[in-house]
């Protein structure tokens, strides 16, 4: 019966088909990728073009960006394809390897490689959240979970959920895609804000867009403070570090507040920095001003608009 089930939900092109397929992946998705949303790692979505080959300065610096990024504590998910995405799922294999030399000496990297406890770190720190289509290669080789999807949205929903930052490096449709995806998310208050980061070396055709939106009126000033335009991996990696040396998470499930929790409690200077905000600048948009607490800050009775004011708030921190 199983059997007949998995073939029709696969063959079918009903409707009723593609809505089983569609809660079928959802669940397997989860199933996939339990052990890494509640391993504590902070993940970071890397994007950037899959057709990027390894001896291409871009390869070289995503991979960098991977290592740099396991360095500071935190694991990368990409789609899991090749290119710009290999490089950073390969950068944090490198780190783990380099971390597991020093302690193992008498081991070779080969060996290291071979091991349980690398096997396990990779598992904790390097995700691949492929695409099945037809022009797309196998899955890198540097992945240590992966999950792979017919349907975008249902990709998408699960980079949204897993990341605690996302880095887009240059790219095609895809990345630009999942870079508007997120940055559109955060806009909306759809997902909590977090770091959103463009790395380029040419950062006039960005700059562009966005300036060409906001004076249509499409996007507002505020919308801006979502992103940071950066010309390095370097630069990338200390916006995401500078966001969570402050902040813990977001929370926006106590509405119409907005909960920021904190890595340690704020200074007297810190809180007045955010009291001075609330009260002198954004006093339209928290009615209800903002309250402190130990582990975090509230922001109350918010009218919810752009969520970049909230962005700037935390970096005047």
């Amino acid at each position: 019966m199983k059997k007949y089930v998995l073939e029709y939900i696969d063959k079918s092109e009903s409707r009723a088909a593609r809505g089983l397929r569609i809660s079928a992946e959802y669940f397997y998705a989860l199933d996939r990728l339990a052990p890494v949303k509640s391993n504590g790692v902070h993940l970071v979505s890397v994007f950037g073009s899959a057709r990027i080959k390894e001896d291409a300065p871009a390869y070289r610096d995503a991979r960098r960006l991977g290592t740099l990024l396991y360095d500071n504590g935190f694991g990368v998910v990409t789609g899991g394809s090749h290119g710009i995405m290999e490089a950073a799922n390969a950068g944090v294999a490198d780190g783990i390897a380099v971390e597991l030399k020093k302690k193992y000496r008498h081991l070779t990297t080969e060996q290291i490689q071979k091991s349980a406890v690398f096997k396990q770190k990779l598992k904790n720190y390097s995700v691949g959240l492929c695409i099945s289509l037809p022009f797309e290669q196998e899955p890198n080789p540097y992945l240590g979970v992966e999950a792979t999807f017919h349907y975008f949205m249902i990709r998408k929903f699960f980079f949204a959920t897993l990341s605690s930052a996302f880095i887009a490096c240059e790219g095609g449709w895809g990345t630009r895609d999942e870079f508007y995806e997120i940055l559109t998310l955060v806009q909306t208050g759809k997902a909590p804000i977090l770091p959103i980061v463009y790395v380029t070396d040419h950062p006039q055709h960005i700059k562009e867009d966005c300036a060409y939106a906001m004076k249509r009126g499409f996007i507002s000033k505020d919308d801006l403070s979502l992103l940071n335009i950066v010309p390095s991996y370097k630069k990338a990696v200390e916006v995401v570090k500078k966001f969570y040396t402050t902040v813990q998470s977001l929370s926006y499930d106590k509405p119409p507040h907005v909960q920021v929790f904190l890595k340690k409690p704020l200074t007297k200077q810190q809180q007045n920095t955010v009291s001075r905000m609330v009260s002198k600048q954004y006093a339209d948009l928290f009615a209800g001003g903002v309250k402190f607490y130990n582990d975090r800050f509230e922001l109350r009775d918010y009218r919810r608009r752009s969520y970049g004011v909230i962005r700037k708030i935390i970096d005047a921190l």
